[in-house]
């Protein structure tokens, strides 16, 4: 739990803090760790972060990337795994969706990471906007693949390392924190509920409702349920099944 309290403590970056990145490369065995986030819909990397043997970088907006590797991406099973199944809470490995030979005739293998090296990765997703990915990634150039203890390592950090970006990323953007109840009055708008229904789903009177968005509102400087929850709530949780290998598959 270093890592958590070391990135909760460290400065925030357009990413994860790279305390973590450091406190994870040392929990999980790897010749590099990124974290990336992609728009998958309008094919720009918004997002690469990497720590690879003490050295550390990131990159913004990348765009102009061939159309071959998005489509690499797109249909590698373990790079689609959360966002084809809505379980971000597994770690998956590429050895649970393919055999040595399989993965040496992906796309994604033989025309691009497989040219730099990489033998064996191991993915966490974070949630994310529709149309996007967000992970964190492990990757080796040579040894034996990830074990189930790096797996279940990876997995018991994951929500807590998700806190971490939520609240790193709000530090960076100066977003006030909301109270619960305002909290759970802003995500229920932004499913679409009305007033009377928020009031219905919390058991609470229409008015009050009224007070809470005019108190999100004033600490949002936002005008708008949507404008204040891109704001606030920019990173959703889910409610997510237990990783099925065999389902994966299927």
């Amino acid at each position: 739990m270093s890592v958590v309290e070391n990135g909760r403590r460290d400065e925030p970056t357009e990413g994860l803090p790279w305390a973590v990145l450091d406190g994870l490369a040392g929990l999980v065995a790897c010749d590099q760790v990124n974290f990336n986030e992609v728009d998958l819909t309008h094919r720009r990397v918004l997002l690469g972060q990497w720590f690879e043997c003490g050295e550390h970088g990131i990159e913004l907006g990348s765009t102009g990337i061939p159309e071959a590797w998005w489509h690499s991406v797109t249909s590698f099973l373990p790079c689609n795994y959360a966002e084809r199944t809505g379980d971000y809470a597994s770690a998956v490995r590429w050895s649970d969706f393919y055999t040595q030979t399989e993965l040496r005739n992906t796309s994604f293998y033989a025309d691009f990471h497989g040219r730099h090296g990489s033998v064996h990765g191991l993915h966490a997703a974070f949630p994310t906007a529709p149309g996007h990915f967000r992970k964190v990634s492990f990757w080796r150039l040579t040894g034996s693949d990830f074990t189930e203890r790096d797996r279940l390592v990876v997995q018991l950090l994951k929500p807590h390392l998700y806190e971490v970006y939520v609240e790193s990323q709000r530090r960076r953007r100066a977003v006030p924190r909301l109270s619960p109840r305002e909290q759970e009055v802003l995500e229920l708008a932004d499913q679409g509920l009305s007033n009377t229904g928020i009031a219905r789903q919390l058991y609470i009177s229409v008015a009050t409702v009224r007070k809470h968005l005019e108190h999100i509102y004033d600490r949002t400087g936002a005008r708008t349920r949507a404008a204040a929850a891109a704001l606030a709530l920019p990173h959703r949780n889910r409610i997510v099944p237990p990783f099925d290998p065999e389902a994966a598959l299927g």
